[in-house]
């Protein structure tokens, strides 16, 4: 079985199990021909996916919801960082330790984390006026260079990558102030469970041997993905401290109960009522979870 699976970036260590498994001849067992298509900063994988260009790709809690407000007929199968490494970087001498840190200061979020941050921020008694939040891309130096306060990216890449340059941060994920997610949540079409979920069934299990892989071996997936894989000029180190951290969000939470990639229809259900309450989510809007991310395939893969 051939297919496509549309990365949300370029190939990097991030999508370190999805190439170790192609590499190291996991899906060849399972009798899949994955083509990994690398994605950038104008890449719509949603749409991709929707439209049956590519049979897989990832997204986020967020953006699944967001998906389905939209008629994408997409599902949530499995979910690769069970912690959702998304995380407000600030200076370590400076650091934003809670909501009420943000007061008088300017962050720099995508719009989807403003919507699921101004709830937050109004639980605390804050007034959303006392924090600007302005829009910014992927682009962390935005913070060593002090234009902002506070930064929301991955702090599985954004930590390195400032580190790299000699800037130490301080990280809190928006997890823990109370925003549902994970990390790499893949997707496929909904038909697409329904004509081929063995299909799915055996890329998950390849994809699990490939994670395992990884997490068991960071600096020997590093290597692999910066010399076999990676644009050219990808910095080793970098890679590597990536892979380190990205360890523990693998590991996290139900992955040491179920095993890897598991997911959890709660943390969209929680989610869904954060977006109700901050109004990304309409009010009369029926957001079917059921029909929204399906457990089947990682059990299945599992057993």
């Amino acid at each position: 079985m051939k297919f496509e699976h549309q990365l949300g970036w370029v190939k990097g260590i991030q999508f370190g199990g999805y190439l170790a498994a192609l590499d190291r001849g996991d899906l060849a067992r399972e009798g899949l021909d994955v083509d990994m298509v690398a994605g950038g900063p104008g890449t719509d994988y949603r749409t991709l996916v929707s439209s049956g260009r590519a049979l897989v790709s990832e997204s986020n809690v967020a953006g699944m919801i967001d998906g389905a407000l939209r008629g994408q007929p997409l599902v949530a199968f499995a979910a690769v960082m069970q912690r959702d490494p998304g995380a407000i970087m600030s200076p370590a001498d400076r650091p934003i330790r809670t909501v009420h840190d943000m007061v008088g200061k300017t962050l720099g979020v995508p719009n989807s984390v403003r919507a699921q941050l101004l709830p937050l921020i109004r639980r605390a008694g804050i007034d959303p006026e006392s924090v600007r939040l302005v829009p910014v891309g992927s682009d962390p130096s935005l913070l060593a260079s002090g234009q902002v306060d506070g930064y929301y990216s991955w702090s599985t890449t954004a930590v390195p990558a400032l580190r790299k340059i000699g800037f130490e941060p301080h990280w809190l994920h928006v997890s823990d102030l109370g925003v549902p997610g994970y990390g790499q949540v893949l997707i496929a079409r909904r038909d697409t469970f329904e004509q081929q979920r063995d299909v799915l069934v055996r890329y998950t299990r390849a994809l699990m041997r490939g994670w395992r892989w990884v997490v068991d071996h960071p600096a020997e997936a590093a290597e692999l993905i910066v010399r076999k894989y990676a644009p050219p000029g990808t910095d080793l180190t970098e890679q590597l401290g990536q892979a380190e951290m990205m360890r523990d969000y693998i590991l996290a939470g139900d992955a040491r109960r179920h095993g890897l990639l598991w997911i959890d229809p709660g943390v969209f259900e929680k989610a869904v009522a954060l977006g109700r309450e901050a109004g990304s989510v309409p009010a009369d809007a029926v957001v079917d979870v059921s029909r929204l991310v399906t457990q089947d395939i990682v059990k299945a893969a599992t057993a």
